[in-house]
């Protein structure tokens, strides 16, 4: 097989794989308080206590864990990392499905944390066999892959958890999810680990702690991953006040929840249709100005969101952000994979959405803290100021083309190497 028909192959494997597990980790995102009353009698109070400790509950863990498999991908097979993650994700989807109480449910959910994720994996084998001049590419496609999962899945679950329960649901999930790890583990393979084994320069090592260090001490991943954990702050702030909002516009005959369904929908299908092209620009352009030309009109189409006056204005507004908003983390992630070597994809990788991980967690609090004391207008004007602020850390970037910093962060390296030969 052509190394062209085994990196399409390859790809193919890593976009379904990504496809799988965003699915299945959003089956039941909208369906959670539900889900989580059926578990237990509780109040309403706790019942929505319950439930956003269980959607933070794996970020907590990824944080920890997803540093630590990159370097151990690295050093061992970006290949088993992906494999890795999805069994990790099935088991606990098939433990979810015999859960009885809520605390079971968020200690499987701290578990799925643990294991790690399956993008992560997925972006540091992909882009470490991808071609050079394709990675931008490459990370927009599987993007898009999470923006299908995140589509598909809360659609399938409100369908299919009526028909045949939670716990069909997920047992049926996590049985697709072994199935797509099965063919990985046939048909997924690592060329740059083979070729790696068969050259006699040692593979250039890195400690988590010098990772982390790295990234933050360079002024232009710095920055990137600055806007990163922004970006993320503010789309996950958002997510407690988007249905309020939706209830206050809503004065078609749509219910309240088709209409959220809609909303949601036209976002993530903008997303799935424009991530490939941020991607192809990213390779083509200066990264630095797609993001903060994107960020910007993000920003704009948020504040607009929360001053929208119909439903119809409001659905507008939503498909314009998940239109720029997919080119964001990807644009984060490609800096980082040109910025670093070609042996320490796995650490930088999982070391910078180690990082990413603070918006989240954060977004989560305070979204919920300014829409209790506020109204959801004002937490959807707040995130999207702070998405039109985040591109000033960028303004002042000396950022040129990324190949050049690529080549300039390729040189530290082998500088470090060989100091390290003489050391000895």
């Amino acid at each position: 097989m052509s190394n062209e028909a085994l990196w399409k192959r390859n790809f193919r494997i890593l976009w379904s794989s990504q496809f799988i597990s965003i699915a299945g980790l959003t089956v039941l995102v909208p369906l959670l308080p539900i889900y989580i009353a059926s578990l237990k009698d509780l109040s309403v109070t706790e019942i929505q206590l319950w439930s956003g400790v269980a959607i933070a509950a794996p970020a907590v863990t990824t944080m920890i864990s997803s540093p630590l498999w990159g370097k151990l991908g690295d050093k061992i097979s970006r290949k088993w990392m992906v494999i890795r993650a999805l069994i990790g994700l099935g088991i606990c989807l098939v433990l979810m499905s015999f859960c009885t109480t809520p605390l079971q449910f968020v200690l499987v959910r701290l578990l799925q944390g643990l294991f790690g994720g399956v993008v992560d994996a997925s972006n540091a084998f992909a882009t470490s066999e991808a071609p050079l001049n394709e990675r931008g590419k490459v990370l927009g496609h599987l993007q898009s892959s999470i923006s299908a999962g995140s589509l598909v899945g809360p659609l399938i679950g409100g369908v299919l958890a009526t028909i045949v329960g939670f716990q069909t649901l997920l047992l049926s999930i996590g049985i697709m999810t072994f199935i797509v790890c099965a063919i990985g583990m046939l048909y997924l393979i690592e060329r740059a680990h083979h070729k790696h084994h068969a050259d006699a320069a040692p593979p250039v090592q890195c400690s988590v702690s010098q990772s982390f260090k790295c990234l933050l001490c360079t002024k232009v991943t710095r920055r990137f991953i600055i806007v990163g954990i922004l970006a993320n702050l503010a789309m996950y702030g958002m997510m407690t006040a988007l249905a309020p909002l939706v209830s206050g516009v809503n004065a078609t005959v749509l219910d309240d929840k088709a209409a959220i369904g809609l909303i949601q929908s036209a976002f993530w299908i903008a997303s799935i249709l424009s991530a490939p092209l941020w991607g192809m620009l990213n390779d083509k352009h200066y990264v630095k100005y797609v993001y903060i030309a994107t960020t910007l009109v993000c920003g704009l189409s948020v504040v607009l969101q929360g001053v929208s006056s119909s439903l119809w204005v409001l659905l507008l507004f939503r498909m314009i952000q998940g239109f720029t908003y997919s080119a964001l983390i990807q644009s984060v992630m490609f800096v980082v994979v040109n910025a670093c070597h070609k042996d320490l994809k796995g650490s930088f990788v999982g070391s910078t959405n180690s990082m990413l991980v603070i918006g989240q967690v954060t977004g989560s609090m305070i979204g919920a803290l300014v829409t209790s004391y506020y109204s959801p207008i004002v937490t959807f004007i707040v995130m999207g100021i702070i998405f039109m602020s985040s591109s000033l850390v960028l303004l002042s970037s000396q950022l040129s083309r990324v190949k050049d910093y690529q080549l300039l962060m390729n040189q530290v390296w082998e500088l470090k190497v060989q100091r390290a030969k003489h050391s000895k």
